[in-house]
């Protein structure tokens, strides 16, 4: 009677936690309809929320298949959009859409519900789960080289673009020309922000390997990561924009990070902030399993200590920041010691742009460094830790530690959010199409669309450019294939092309022609 007399706080404490945790809304059966005769668009959705908050509605507006969001002041949105918005179904907002009358083109609509109440980061690091990573890695493991393992390049890249897609992210290539005419591609998925969308938090990885190893833990460990916190973290609005990638040709010299940094940034954005996993999976609590640099001492005393005080045990993160990127390294390193206290974080600060101290300069972050941006990196070691580095032996099998992975993809995962400011939501993307006039869309811009009374009928139209060999894949939600076929596009006109029945979904739609390719996503209602 005693034992469960002591036992009854505990428990009582237990059960109101478990209830005191407040839910995100939810959003479903999302829908547009526009009234080209009367300009006017209906959105209807319905809204649920397990606590009964009030909501605040915001809708958002896009003409090139939600890579921004740009056109939404001109539609003066009414009816059940703002705050408070009382949760329940059938909820409806009317726009003006007169201001697209003349523009033949396919719309996104994003809608997002917001409860206002505090996010719980802490339940956010929780569903990070180790045996994903593992499955995961399974896959991405094996020779991922240009020349000497192009098959498993590519189907890494198509995992990613189907991952960044299949999450709801706006997924593109940004492609380069390389040495002996090779077609660099980064992988970009990214979730634009709800309030300050040129603000940008990035999470990235190398995926590609030298030419004789599987590259478990170089890079696919970082890679894997940058996977897991896509899927977790778009599944939620955030006031700025968040943006993963995955590089190509790190490996031999930075260069997809270079080009990105150099071409691929978009005129206005403003770098929040860039996560970049470099090697996260080799651990050992082993003494004299860490080597050191030369001048590692002089560089970083207190660093140097701390790895001799603890027997050279290589059971710590390194954290990698330059003085510009300090408050990015302290937001890392209190939210490993605040939701992953048993993650062991180094942290090694560089003047400057780490000029004096190459060996911190070997991975993505070093192009957004030289160009001013705040940037770290994650990183188990690399050679200063495991053995396998750049060798045949760089398998999961070989003392890959899941654990500690997943505790460095928590810690990144908390830090990430919490500088994009996410929030306790949830958000839905819907579109409708003007096929009323003849304009064409912005010059060049390649795009697949469908009419809601023709399931069978896919829609292809590239602006004032010709596109021709082009060829689509279409994936259903699951990633597998429904059809692929190769066509030509011509200018200022749609291409039909017919295709098997689909069902009402949510499909991928990647477009690949001569000069690049990119991934869409299709809903059928």
């Amino acid at each position: 009677m005693l034992r469960f007399m002591l036992l009854m706080p505990a428990m009582m404490l237990l059960y109101s936690g478990l209830f005191s945790q407040n839910h995100p809304p939810v959003l479903g059966n999302v829908s547009a309809s526009a009234n080209w005769n009367t300009n006017l668009l209906t959105v209807e959705y319905d809204v649920s929320d397990a606590e009964n908050d009030p909501l605040e509605i915001s809708i958002f507006f896009s003409d090139n298949g939600g890579k921004t969001y740009s056109l939404t002041p001109l539609l003066s949105p009414d009816g059940d959009v703002g705050f408070p918005v009382t949760p329940g179904p059938a909820r409806s907002i009317t726009c003006d859409i007169s201001a697209l009358a003349a523009n033949m083109s396919a719309y996104t609509v994003r809608l997002v519900a917001v409860d206002q109440q505090d996010f719980d980061f802490q339940a956010l690091v929780n569903e990070v789960d180790s045996n994903r990573l593992r499955a995961d890695l399974d896959f991405v493991e094996g020779v991922r080289h240009r020349s000497t393992g192009p098959v498993h390049l590519q189907a890494v890249r198509d995992s990613l673009t189907q991952l960044f897609a299949g999450s709801g992210l706006y997924t593109n290539e940004h492609t380069f020309v390389y040495t002996g005419g090779y077609t660099g591609r980064n992988i970009l998925g990214t979730l634009p922000g709800t309030n300050e969308a040129e603000k940008v938090v990035v999470v990235d990885a190398h995926y590609d390997t030298v030419n004789n190893a599987p590259g478990a833990d170089d890079n696919g460990s970082g890679t894997v990561g940058v996977m897991e916190i896509a899927r977790l973290l778009s599944r939620y609005p955030a006031k700025k924009t968040l943006r993963f990638i995955g590089f190509d040709l790190e490996e031999s010299g930075l260069i997809g990070s270079i080009q990105y940094v150099t071409n691929g940034i978009p005129a206005g954005e403003q770098i929040e902030g860039v996560f970049n996993f470099e090697m996260i999976g080799y651990y050992s609590d082993q003494p004299n399993t860490q080597t050191l640099p030369a001048g590692f001492d002089f560089l970083f005393p207190a660093a140097y200590n701390e790895v001799v005080s603890n027997q050279y045990r290589g059971d710590f993160l390194t954290n990698v920041c330059n003085t510009n990127s300090l408050p990015v390294s302290n937001l890392l390193k209190s939210s490993a010691l605040l939701y992953v206290p048993d993650l062991k974080v180094i942290t090694l600060e560089v003047s400057g742009n780490g000029e004096f101290a190459p060996d911190l300069r070997r991975s993505d972050h070093t192009p957004f460094w030289d160009s001013g941006n705040k940037a770290l990196m994650l990183t188990d070691g690399a050679n200063f830790r495991n053995q396998c580095y750049h060798t045949a032996c760089d398998t999961f099998e070989n003392k890959l530690n899941f654990r500690f992975m997943s505790n460095v993809v928590k810690a990144t995962i908390a830090a990430a959010a919490q500088l994009a400011e996410i929030q306790h939501g949830d958000w839905a993307t819907t579109s409708f199409q003007n096929l009323v006039d003849t304009k064409s869309p912005q010059p060049c811009e390649l795009q697949a669309y469908m009419l809601e009374d023709h399931r069978d009928l896919l829609y292809l139209q590239a602006g004032d450019c010709v596109y021709s060999n082009i060829s689509f894949e279409l994936y259903d939600a699951k990633g597998a294939l429904i059809t692929n076929q190769a066509v030509t596009v011509l200018p200022q006109s749609a291409k039909t092309v017919w295709i098997p029945e689909l069902s009402p979904g949510v499909y991928m739609i990647r477009l690949s022609h001569r000069d690049g390719a990119r991934t869409q996503k299709i809903v059928v209602r």
